[in-house]
């Protein structure tokens, strides 16, 4: 079916064919416009107020009737279906304009985070060429009008936005591409709140308020199936617990058996094939549950050194923080070394660990109460930290654990002014 969507889309558009344009209401910056240019003007203001599903129409309408093939046209249509929640259409048009040859920063732009999400993005990697100063989606074109022009902000680090909510300890963040949502836990109140990206409104997950949670450590999404993973412990007990990810509906819950002693579990990571890893920051062990397994069991004891969050890298390794700096964890052999660090990398005072193709990255302690985000860079084995990368220097926040890396994007949460917070994103090169 994809070869037939793609087919008729590509002869549709070769064609020239009037598709009928996307309903129109009564205001004309949603798609009443005659005109070629004064459509691609409308669908670039609309861009410009993050008002994406009017950018999609009036992007539409400037590819029906502009001229036939333009790649100025095409790309500023790739850009509107990415931005509206559409990363297939955009993909579609991204092949269309890559077999054409044409340059374009789809491989680097924020605008395009989810179709890089994709799994057939493989497909297009290193057959995009990169923009020059006048091609589409380059950054410093002259033209105010040229697609691509109106970006966010030009800085990687970016606001992406900003909500206001009674007072709370964030603990754990995860983004879902799916809904387009983020899920923050509240440490303390033991609850869950749902953050939607586009009108920024903010609710309890209602379905997580019966889940029984201790004060909550951390959360993670598995992209896999998109289960929602929580960690929480109080002075009873501590439990992984895994919920349906739309209605926070409990599933399971895996305690650590009695007979292995008592534990606190600080972190959650999954991997790509869903195994799940809870961090016991009590005896220093990790806990693993492999899909379909009914209990969690014991995969390593670690160095007594102060773990505070893991990253793994596959099902067999695994990269631990610790108040020292980072050990490396070799699962199948159930080995512990520490992580080397070149001259002048510091690991030291790491809060939050995530995995991101063939690096670390980090929110890591930076003078005083201050935290900074990191990459942290490694050699081929894995084995050295061969140089950190700031990605941004000043985190105004109390807790650095509300953070995650998806979709190749590492989302954080600072404090904005008053009750404000305020998500931040780095895509990820």
């Amino acid at each position: 079916m994809p070869f037939f969507r793609d087919a008729l889309f590509g002869l549709l558009l070769a064609a020239s064919i009037q598709v009928p344009a996307p309903a129109q209401d009564a205001n004309p910056q949603r798609g009443e416009c005659r005109e070629w240019q004064q459509c691609r003007q409308l669908a670039n203001d609309a861009a410009a107020r993050q008002d994406f599903e009017a950018f999609h129409d009036l992007a539409w309408r400037a590819v029906q009737t502009g001229p036939k093939n333009d790649p100025d046209l095409m790309f500023l249509l790739a850009r509107a279906q990415s931005l509206s929640g559409r990363p297939d259409d955009a993909f579609v048009m991204l092949r269309r304009l890559a077999a054409l040859g044409v340059p374009n920063d789809a491989a680097t732009s924020d605008d395009f985070v989810r179709v890089r999400a994709l799994a057939r993005w493989a497909e297009l990697e290193g057959k995009v060429p990169a923009a020059s100063a006048h091609a589409p989606g380059a950054t410093n074109t002259t033209e105010a009008g040229r697609a691509g022009a109106v970006l966010a902000k030009p800085a990687a680090t970016l606001d992406m936005l900003r909500f206001t909510i009674p007072p709370f300890s964030p603990a754990g963040l995860a983004y879902d591409g799916v809904s387009r949502r983020f899920i923050i836990g509240d440490r303390h109140a033991r609850k869950l709140a749902v953050v939607d990206e586009f009108s920024q409104h903010v609710a309890n997950l209602a379905g997580a308020q019966a889940t029984g949670f201790g004060e909550i450590a951390a959360l993670e999404i598995d992209p896999q199936d998109g289960t929602l993973w929580v960690v929480s412990a109080d002075d009873r007990q501590t439990a992984l617990h895994k919920l349906q990810l739309v209605s926070a509906r409990s599933l399971a819950t895996y305690a650590a058996g009695e007979s292995l002693g008592p534990a606190r579990f600080a972190d959650v990571a999954v991997t790509s094939d869903s195994a799940v890893f809870a961090l016991d920051s009590a005896r220093h062990r990790v806990f693993r549950l492999r899909p379909k397994a009914p209990s969690l069991e014991v995969a390593v004891t670690l160095p007594d050194n102060g773990p505070s969050s893991m990253a793994p890298a596959s099902e067999g390794l695994l990269y631990v923080a610790n108040d020292g700096g980072v050990t490396r964890v070799d699962l199948s052999s159930h080995t512990t070394v520490p992580l080397k660090a070149e001259t002048g990398v510091d690991l030291t005072g790491i809060k939050r660990l995530r995995w991101n193709r063939g690096a670390l990255i980090a929110i890591q302690r930076s003078g005083g109460e201050g935290y900074r985000a990191i990459r942290i860079a490694l050699d081929r084995a894995g084995r050295t930290a061969t140089k950190i990368e700031i990605l941004d220097a000043a985190l105004p926040t109390s807790d650095p654990t509300a953070a995650t890396v998806a979709g190749g994007v590492l989302y954080y949460l600072v404090s904005g002014p008053g009750a404000e917070m305020v998500v931040r994103r780095v895509v990820l090169r």
